[in-house]
């Protein structure tokens, strides 16, 4: 039987997992989230998968999905949408490809712009107002009349 290979066979490889990883979001905007991590969890082709700091290095393809992020300093999780992408992972290192990537605090402050504009359109303030309403309730009984009037077969 072999032996287990002692813990210096490859010194400085394979990183304490106490000091986290080093994990790097990029965009073809630029780089959005860079720093070390203790875990980052990614929406792989072939189902969700995480990343602790010693992973066997990797090349995989992401479909899309939400990348989690969890910071080495125990802040709140991050969470960047990507449509899809690349994720190369090393021991010590991960490295996210996307064509594009959101942060959710971005998507959510994008997702409240959009309500915004969309509440103050021509359409939407047309179908709020009190005039509009009262056409639509009048033509609404004039064809349940009509309807009424209707043979029945």
């Amino acid at each position: 039987m072999a032996s287990p290979p002692s813990p210096d066979v490859l010194p400085g490889i394979i990183p304490d997992a106490a000091q986290g990883l080093s994990a790097q979001i990029i965009s073809l905007v630029g780089e959005i989230w860079n720093g070390p991590v203790r875990e980052i969890s990614l929406p792989g082709s072939e189902g969700r998968f995480g990343v602790l700091a010693g992973h066997t290095p990797l090349l995989a393809l992401l479909r899309e999905g939400m990348v989690s992020v969890f910071p080495l300093d125990a802040a709140p999780p991050l969470h960047v949408y990507v449509p899809g992408g690349h994720v190369e992972v090393q021991p010590g290192k991960v490295i996210v490809l996307a064509d594009l990537a959101l942060r959710s605090d971005d998507l959510d402050a994008a997702r409240a712009r959009a309500a915004r504009d969309a509440a103050g359109s021509p359409l939407a303030i047309a179908l709020t107002d009190p005039d509009n309403a009262k056409v639509h309730a009048e033509l609404a009984l004039l064809l349940r009349q009509q309807l009424r009037a209707l043979p029945f077969r």
